[in-house]
C-alpha cells in the first residue's frame, strides 16, 4: 500500500491537495480533499517556507488520514534527534535537509539535532546509525542510504525500540516509513515521454544512448522501467550505455558524452539520464560540440532549480524531468517526528503505509515549466494538462 498526495495548480499557487490511499488489490479506496491552508498547515508542510504560507495556524484535521492531530498535547518537547546523511553533498540531500530545518525553525521545537554525513560510504552510514542507537537519541531520521547495506544497524534499532524514519531509501524495517517519490513511475514519464518526442519528431527509426546509476535504489528504478518500455519499441536503437558511480559522476558522464558524439556524431537522436545532473553534463557536451536540441535532446530527472532554469533557453538540449518535493519530504518528516515521539501516538495511526509517495510533476521544455519565482514541483503535470482539458467545465 502507498499514500498518493495530488495536488491542484491554479495558474498562480496550489490550492487543493487530495489524499489518497492506494493499494494493488483494492486500487484507490481512501480520497479526500483539504484545502491548500487547511493541508499545509496541519502538516506543517508550510513550515518549509518556500513558496507557500509564511505562518502556521493551528487547524483540526477534517479527515482519519491528515497525521497532525493539534488537539493532542506534546509529552515532550525537548527531543534527542540522529540526522543521518548518507551523501550531503548531494542536491537532493541539501534539499531535504533544508526543508526538514525550516520545517524546525518554524515550529518553534527546541530539539537537539545532530547532523552526520557518510560521505558516501554506506559502511560509514551503517556506523552511525548504530552511534545513534548507542546515544540513545529520541528519533532517528536516514536520507538517501544504502540500507541494504546496515541490516545489523536496522536490527539495533529494533532492539532499542527507537523510532525510525527513512527519506528515499527504500522501505527497510523497522523504519516507521520511506518518504520519496514512485520512482517507477518517473522512469516510465521519462522514458514514454522521450518514445513520443522522438515519433512527435517523425523519428519512426531512432538512436539513442543512455546513462545508468544502479548505485541508489531510485536510479535502478528508473533505469529498469526505461529498459522494459525500450523493449517494447524496438524502433529505437541504444547505441551505448555507460554505467556510472556517485564519484565523479558530472565528469564520467561529460567525457562519455563527447566520446559518443565523437563516435556517432549527429545520429544520436536523445539521450537518457538517470536524474538532473548528469543530464546537465551530458547537455553541455552537446553544446560544447555545437549541437542544440534541435540535434539531439536529453531527458533527466528530479527537477532541481538549476536544471530547470537552464530549461528555459530554447536551444537547450535538456527537455524533460520530473520534478521531486524534496523540501516537503524534509518538513513531513520533521512533522511526523513530533506526532508519533512529541506527542506519543501511535506509528500506524499517524503513518497507515510504509511507504509515502509524494507525487513528481513531469516538466516538459516550453510546455509546463514552473512560474518564475515558484518551486519545480509547484507546476501542473504535462500529463495532467491533458485531463484537466478533456474535463467538462461546468
Amino acid at each position: 500500500m502507498a499514500i498518493y498526495i495530488f495536488y491542484e495548480y491554479n495558474g498562480t499557487m496550489v490550492t487543493n491537495f487530495t489524499v489518497s490511499l492506494w493499494s494493488t488489490e483494492r486500487g484507490a479506496y481512501f480520497m479526500s480533499k483539504v484545502t491548500r491552508r487547511e493541508f499545509l498547515v496541519a502538516s506543517a508542510l508550510g513550515a518549509a517556507g518556500l513558496a507557500f504560507s509564511n505562518s502556521v495556524t493551528t487547524v483540526f484535521a477534517r479527515n482519519p488520514f491528515a497525521h497532525v492531530r493539534p488537539d493532542v498535547p506534546r509529552q515532550k518537547k525537548e527531543l534527542k534527534i540522529a540526522y543521518l546523511c548518507q551523501q550531503l553533498s548531494a542536491q537532493s540531500n541539501q534539499r531535504v535537509k533544508a526543508g526538514f530545518e525550516n520545517w524546525l525553525k518554524a515550529s518553534g521545537l527546541p530539539w537537539d539535532v545532530t547532523v552526520t554525513d557518510a560521505k558516501g560510504d554506506p559502511g560509514q552510514l551503517s556506523a552511525t546509525i548504530e552511534d545513534a542507537v548507542s546515544r540513545g537519541v529520541d528519533a532517528i531520521i536516514v536520507t538517501f542510504g544504502t540500507l541494504t547495506a546496515a541490516q545489523g544497524a536496522l536490527q539495533a534499532v529494533a532492539k532499542a525500540g527507537i523510532p525510525m524514519l527513512s527519506v528515499d531509501s527504500g522501505y527497510y524495517p523497522p523504519a516507521i516509513c520511506d518518504i520519496a517519490s514512485n520512482n517507477y513511475v518517473m522512469g516510465s514519464h521519462m522514458t514514454s515521454y522521450l518514445v513520443q518526442r522522438l515519433l512527435g519528431e517523425g523519428k519512426t527509426e531512432a538512436n539513442i544512448c543512455t546513462i545508468t546509476a544502479n548505485f541508489h535504489h531510485g536510479t535502478r528504478k528508473r533505469g529498469k522501467v526505461r529498459d522494459a518500455v525500450l523493449s517494447e519499441n524496438e524502433n529505437i536503437k541504444v547505441l551505448a550505455d555507460q554505467v556510472i558511480q556517485y564519484e565523479g559522476f558530472f565528469e564520467t558522464t561529460l567525457n562519455t558524452v563527447n566520446d559518443w558524439i565523437n563516435r556517432y556524431g549527429k545520429d544520436i537522436d536523445a539521450i537518457w539520464c538517470p536524474w538532473d545532473e548528469p543530464a546537465q553534463a551530458a547537455a553541455q557536451a552537446l553544446v560544447s560540440q555545437g549541437m542544440t536540441v534541435k540535434d539531439a535532446f536529453v531527458v533527466g530527472a528530479d527537477g532541481h532549480p538549476p536544471a530547470v532554469e537552464e530549461m528555459r533557453n530554447p536551444d537547450y538540449p535538456l527537455v524533460a524531468t520530473p520534478a521531486q518535493a524534496f523540501e516537503l519530504w524534509g518538513a513531513l518528516a520533521g512533522s511526523f517526528v513530533d506526532e508519533i515521539v512529541g506527542k506519543g501516538r501511535p506509528a500506524k495511526e499517524v503513518v497507515p503505509v510504509p511507504q509515502v509517495d509524494f507525487p513528481a510533476p513531469f516538466i516538459v521544455k516550453g510546455v509546463n515549466m514552473p512560474p518564475e519565482g515558484k518551486m519545480p514541483w509547484e507546476t501542473v503535470d504535462f500529463y495532467q494538462l491533458f485531463f484537466e482539458q478533456a474535463m467538462v467545465k461546468e
